[in-house]
């Protein structure tokens, strides 16, 4: 991969977007399974609001992405790439030495 600015800028908000715990443990739990806002709402104990919000920010950087079914809007990780990320964060990052 050629690092120019673009692409490094890119990189930058994509961690920005992951630095924020919320929407890290969102990611964390729809890695393996589709959550609805509500069911999101009660794992995390955020609010509906707060939680549609997160999930719009990850919408919009193309890391979530939606599917309806009925009346809910479930929701997913969105590429394989970023399982395979949220899985090492999972392995390297989140334990202390």
């Amino acid at each position: 991969m050629k690092f120019n600015e673009n692409n490094l800028t890119t990189a930058s908000e994509c961690l920005k977007v992951l630095s924020h715990p919320l929407r890290l443990m969102i990611l964390f739990l729809i890695k393996d399974q589709s959550l609805n806002v509500s069911s999101i709402e009660k794992l995390t104990g955020a609010t509906q609001s707060n939680v549609s919000q997160h999930l719009a920010i990850m919408r919009y950087n193309g890391m979530v992405k939606q599917e309806k079914k009925g009346n809910e809007v479930y929701y997913t990780v969105a590429t394989e790439r970023l399982k395979k990320l949220l899985e090492l964060i999972g392995e390297l990052l989140c334990e202390k030495h």
